[in-house]
């Protein structure tokens, strides 16, 4: 018989000592600090990560990839010594770059889209989706998002395949879920003017004119898509729905998870906005926000919008219309290239809203009421000069919540672009400015007065040789004399990581800094992930494939901790805990659309007295709320296959805040499933 024994008044310091060595909780008074993972990913880039309910981490290889790695932390719990692929993922149908994705609450992980899709990362918006089932480690397809009316826009889909002269088939395409009839078709071996007549298969077309060659060829099919979501938003708003934007106008739509369908949610307050860039948020009474991209912009005052999923309605939170107090300032621009930064809510109830430009906002739910956030500020230095007063913002960029309850960020140089007076030489790379300081190599080069006339189009800053002197990557196709230049803009190197303490709502550089800012310097913050783990610290990854454990000072607020309140045993090695607050205060981490890696759900592991910890995964959690201190809520754990019979102490964490330790006794008959 399962027995439990309460351990709430054991503070997180004495369970530390009681577990000596032991990696489950980062201690108090310790000064935050900066870890290198142990092992490097095994490939040389990674890309987006997601915490999987078995407390391993799923990262995308290679950055946009089709295949997965798997981190596992060590025995001891420790990710900084975790181990990659312990148990491959098997590979998806083909690579997805920028995608919505979920972990579902029976474990499985859900995505859908990509920004661009196939094997030549076509920027095709794709509407097809997948689910992977850790049990079975296979993925299965889900129904595509919904068409919509009057298709979408012309797209391509690059293919090697096979092609027979003399033959109208087509065969060994790697997906034909875009294709329609009537699409053209051209490469090697293909006549011109020759369009799909038939889509026969997954792999297979059919063709008007038959193939001249044979072989495997590189092909291209081009056309209008019938359905678009690529990159848009989503969020799951209750154990079994999902809720996903649209990239073309302002309807939403729901993915209900046991029937594998879509139908329509409602359509967002103003006609003119799509979803395309935006970040939600959840907030505790199930609501969801979102800032509003291009009204704002438009309109050139702060838009917001809350979505209602008790009434399937969207309404208007924006000081700017009445339906909001306060000030929302415009966070974004055509030239920023109307990207948004996270949005994420705070342990003390508010939500903040980071800028692709140097401003921030922050909205207070209890009043209704919004407010500009500090600015972005950073520093830009090369051997000739700084500029200590320099914008910074979330172009897309990663931000996480930490347990402590500060903000870590990443952000660019993207909304400090330079304009300067500049001579130049025709048919030299040389370039004579009034002054270098603060800028950057691979910064972009152009004319202020939109013209290429005397520098092309793509040119980029290769070297910054003094004051005054840099060299182009291609030469002046004129001589001129006080050209006005613009150096950098959108996406623009370097990346800095900052903190936001929302007890004295100021933004500062992160201290200590990373140690990785020789690599940092050289990216944009679109490539950035951030991740809360169940420790409390936070995963972070630069592209590369070192990664880096950022453990933060401080301690969550102790009422903001899950409490286990009971545990029984169902049978089979499966158990129900029921407790408050299992999901913690957010979604803990954010980018936008581009990414999603919410984790506002319950982790549960394991502790023996030689400080062992056996992560035990989580299915079926009745709720997928945040900051629910009174309601009870349950989820079922199933028993890790390497625990012995024995008492353990068990913690259930919620987006990074972890519970105090609640004692069990695991017998002979829970671990062989009887």
């Amino acid at each position: 018989m399962l027995q439990v024994k309460n351990f709430r008044a054991v503070s997180r310091l004495s369970f530390a000592v009681l577990t000596a060595g032991l990696t489950l909780l980062p201690a108090r008074g310790v000064a935050a600090s900066w870890t290198k993972l142990k092992n490097p990913a095994p490939v040389p880039y990674v890309g987006t990560m997601m915490l999987l309910t078995d407390g391993t981490v799923m990262i995308q290889a290679n950055y946009s990839s089709q295949n997965w790695l798997r981190l596992t932390p060590d025995s001891h719990g420790s990710y900084i010594n975790g181990i990659w692929t312990a148990n491959p993922i098997a590979p998806m149908a083909f690579p997805r770059y920028y995608f919505a994705s979920q972990v579902l609450p029976d474990g499985r992980v859900w995505l859908v889209g990509g920004e661009y899709t196939g094997p030549f990362y076509d920027a095709n918006w794709g509407s097809s989706g997948q689910i992977w089932d850790p049990v079975t480690n296979t993925w299965s397809s889900i129904e595509h998002y919904p068409n919509e009316k009057g298709g979408c826009f012309p797209v391509p889909v690059t293919s090697n395949a096979n092609i027979k002269k003399g033959s109208d088939v087509i065969t060994g395409i790697y997906s034909t879920d875009r294709i329609v009839k009537g699409w053209t078709v051209s490469g090697t071996g293909i006549p011109s003017n020759t369009t799909v007549t038939s889509v026969d298969s997954s792999t297979e077309v059919h063709i008007s004119k038959a193939a001249t060659a044979t072989g495997s060829e590189t092909l291209q099919f081009f056309g209008t898509a019938l359905s678009c979501l690529g990159d848009e938003p989503s969020i799951l708003i209750s154990p079994e729905k999902i809720l996903v934007g649209n990239l073309l106008n302002n309807s939403t739509y729901i993915y209900d998870i046991p029937t594998n369908t879509w139908e329509f949610a409602a359509d967002k307050v103003y006609k003119t906005e799509s979803s395309d860039e935006e970040g939600w948020t959840k907030l505790p009474d199930g609501s969801v926000l979102t800032y509003d991209l291009f009204q704002s912009i438009a309109a050139g005052n702060g838009y917001a919008e809350l979505y209602h999923p008790n009434k399937n309605q969207w309404v208007s939170i924006s000081p700017a219309d009445g339906t909001a107090h306060g000030t929302l300032p415009l966070l974004s621009s055509p030239a920023l290239g109307y990207e948004l930064g996270p949005v994420l809510r705070l342990q003390d109830g508010r939500v903040i809203v980071i800028g692709a430009n140097q401003h921030t906002a922050l909205y207070t739910p209890s009043t209704n009421t919004w407010q500009p956030g500090p600015d972005i500020i950073g520093k830009l230095s090369n051997p000739y000069g700084s500029i200590d007063h320099a914008f910074f913002g979330a172009d897309d960029a990663p931000a996480a919540l930490l347990p402590n309850g500060h903000v870590l960020l990443a952000a660019d140089a993207g909304p400090n672009p330079i304009t300067l007076s500049a001579d130049t030489k025709k048919d030299c790379n040389i370039v004579t400015v009034s002054s270098t300081a603060g800028l950057q190599v691979y910064w972009s080069v152009s004319q202020e007065n939109g013209k290429a006339s005397a520098i092309p189009s793509g040119t980029y800053i290769t070297s910054i040789d003094s004051t005054t002197q840099i060299h182009i990557s291609n030469p002046a196709t004129a001589t001129a004399k006080g050209l006005g230049l613009v150096f950098g803009g959108l996406f623009s190197l370097p990346t800095e990581l900052f903190d936001f303490n929302p007890k004295t709502n100021t933004i500062s550089p992160v201290s200590p800094p990373i140690p990785d800012e020789a690599v940092l310097s050289t990216d944009s913050s679109y490539v950035t992930r951030m991740l809360v783990l169940p420790t409390g610290q936070l995963l972070f990854s630069d592209i590369t494939n070192q990664l880096w454990v950022y453990t933060a000072d401080g301690d969550p607020n102790p009422a903001l901790w899950p409490e286990v309140k009971k545990v029984s045993y169902d049978g089979k090695g499966v158990f129900t805990l029921t407790g408050t607050q299992l999901n913690g205060q957010s979604d803990a981490s954010s980018y936008g659309d581009d990414v999603q890696s919410d984790e506002n759900y319950p982790i549960a592991r394991l502790v023996n007295s030689s400080g062992e910890v056996y992560y035990c995964r989580t299915t079926n959690w009745s709720s997928t709320a945040v900051d629910n201190p009174s309601k009870l809520e349950t989820v079922n754990f199933t028993l890790n296959p390497a625990i012995k019979p024995g008492e353990y102490q068990l913690l259930v964490s919620g987006a990074g805040i972890s519970s105090c330790p609640f004692t069990i006794k695991i017998t002979d008959a829970e671990v062989n499933g009887e």
